[in-house]
Parts: C-alpha cells; sequence; structure tokens
C-alpha cells in the first residue's frame, strides 16, 4: 500500500465541510452570536480537535482494536450531548433578534469536550491514521507535524460555517423568522444526532 496524498486531501476536504457536530453547532453559534464572539468555541474545537489527532497518531493500532466495544457508547453519548445543545440552541434563537445581556455563546470547553464524543472526529482521526498515512513510517516528519497540518482545514471549515450562520443573521428581522432559523438549526441537530445513533 502506497501513501495516497491526493486521495487523503479528498477525504479531509469532504469529511471536514460536510455537516456534523462541529460545523452545525459553529453555524448555530454565529447566528446566534456572530463570528466574533464564536471564536472561542471555535478555538475549543480545535484544542479537542487536536488532541483527537494526536491521540489518533499516537495509538492508531490499539484504537482501531478497541473502537469497535467503545462505538456504540460514543454514539450514545454523542447523541445526547448533541440533543441538549439543539435544545439549547432553539431555546435561545430569540438572541437572533435582539441579544439578551446574559445570552451568551457556547464556551472554549464546550467546544473541546465535544470532540470526545463526537464519533465523525474521531473516525477522522483513525481513517487518517490507520488509512491514508499507514505506509508512512511513523518516524516521518509528515506523520510527526500531520495533526498541525491538518488543524488549519478544521479551522477553515468551523469559521466558514460559523460565518455562514452570521450571514443568516442579517436576513432574520421577525420574530417569526427568529424561530424559524432557531428550530432550523436544532432540528439540523436533532438529525445528526439521529444519524449518530441509526446510520
Amino acid at each position: 500500500m502506497e501513501f495516497d496524498l491526493t486521495a487523503m486531501l479528498v477525504f479531509v476536504f469532504v469529511t471536514t465541510f460536510t455537516p456534523g457536530p462541529n460545523n452545525l453547532l459553529s453555524a448555530s453559534m454565529g447566528a446566534l452570536h456572530g463570528y466574533r464572539r464564536t471564536v472561542p468555541f471555535l478555538f475549543g474545537i480545535m484544542g479537542g480537535f487536536l488532541t483527537i489527532m494526536v491521540l489518533s497518531a499516537t495509538i492508531s493500532t490499539a484504537l482501531r482494536s478497541f473502537l469497535p466495544s467503545a462505538t456504540p457508547v460514543l454514539r450514545i453519548l454523542g447523541a445526547a450531548y448533541i440533543l441538549y445543545l439543539a435544545f439549547g440552541i432553539y431555546r435561545g434563537s430569540g438572541a437572533l433578534l435582539e441579544r439578551p445581556a446574559d445570552a451568551r455563546p457556547l464556551p472554549f470547553r464546550t467546544g473541546l469536550m465535544l470532540q470526545f464524543v463526537n464519533p465523525k472526529a474521531i473516525f477522522y482521526g483513525l481513517t487518517i491514521y490507520s488509512a491514508f498515512l499507514a505506509p508512512v513510517p511513523r518516524n516521518s516528519q509528515l506523520f510527526f507535524w500531520s495533526p498541525l497540518l491538518l488543524a488549519p482545514i478544521t479551522f477553515a471549515a468551523i469559521s466558514t460555517w460559523a460565518l455562514a450562520g452570521q450571514a443568516i443573521r442579517s436576513l432574520v428581522n421577525t420574530p417569526m423568522r427568529a424561530r424559524v432559523v432557531g428550530l432550523a438549526l436544532a432540528l439540523s441537530l436533532v438529525y445528526t444526532a439521529i444519524d449518530l445513533l441509526f446510520g
């Protein structure tokens, strides 16, 4: 098996920019609070993502054998956490019109902790290191620096989704539209949770 950079980059970009918990929550936070106030949450995602990538690179062989027994638990925990966040987003959708003093975006630690119950991030890391980078020697520069090379792509994806959410905010100018957008964002997360459980 030879290292195929093109195939890996296609996988990375498709997986990173398609909907998932990180991207949908980033869009929701962008819509509710604007991009600037969402940045700490985005950095939390980045911190968790880097940790997952380093762990995947370090123990990808052991994780491959452990993952089948851990997958159902990760799916349930991830789905429950995402449903909890979806409820919070819908409940806070009034903030699309006016930002109450106590309305706050999700903090850094939420973005960080989300990665440890986010099967998409874990499967992503395992796939990168057990499939695409498996032929690369573990002492090579590419293998060593790969988590830091993947991180900017992830940050670009979650930033794109957060900025798209902020753009949606500018279109919302009535309570009904705010509730509809909040409901749409929440339902997209509910769909993600259901797909996580049964997909």
